[in-house]
């Protein structure tokens, strides 16, 4: 069991599913949700430290919106962004980073790249919570 949970929001039901249980498989907290608006909503009430989210989701706050919400608002600790998106342009792709995503995989997403993609992202929040931590010590503290 990893000690980050995993936000989950996801339009599709069957897809969101299929994440869901290829990361419960694997030993991860997975708290779903039914949209971006709903992970931004319970942010106080439990600050996330791994999304997963479409991009979009139908005529509601997206996942870029929640990106650009995140980084603007909560800065520490960090949060690791991961974008889901049939959407394969260039512009597309650099507009979700631009906002803040960390990652962006399109659609569909092999049970293989979730795996990887989220050993990466914990990997990274490891190190950013190593640095913050370290940083935080007097110099010549051991």
């Amino acid at each position: 069991m990893n000690r980050f949970p995993i936000c989950l929001a996801i339009a599709n039901p069957l897809a969101s599913s299929k994440v869901e249980t290829v990361l419960a498989e694997d030993g991860y907290e997975v708290l779903p949700f039914r949209n971006a608006k709903e992970i931004l909503d319970n942010f106080e009430w439990r600050h996330p430290r791994y999304i997963i989210t479409d991009r979009k989701f139908p005529h509601e706050f997206s996942g870029i919106d929640l990106c650009r919400e995140v980084r603007s608002r909560y800065m520490r600790p960090y949060v690791y962004i991961h974008i889901l998106s049939l959407k394969t342009s260039i512009a597309e792709i650099e507009e979700a980073l631009d906002a803040g995503a960390n990652d962006y995989s399109i659609k569909p997403v092999s049970p293989f790249q979730i795996r990887a993609r989220v050993r990466v992202g914990l990997r990274w929040l490891d190190y950013i919570d190593s640095i913050t931590s370290a940083s935080a010590q007097p110099i010549g503290a051991v």
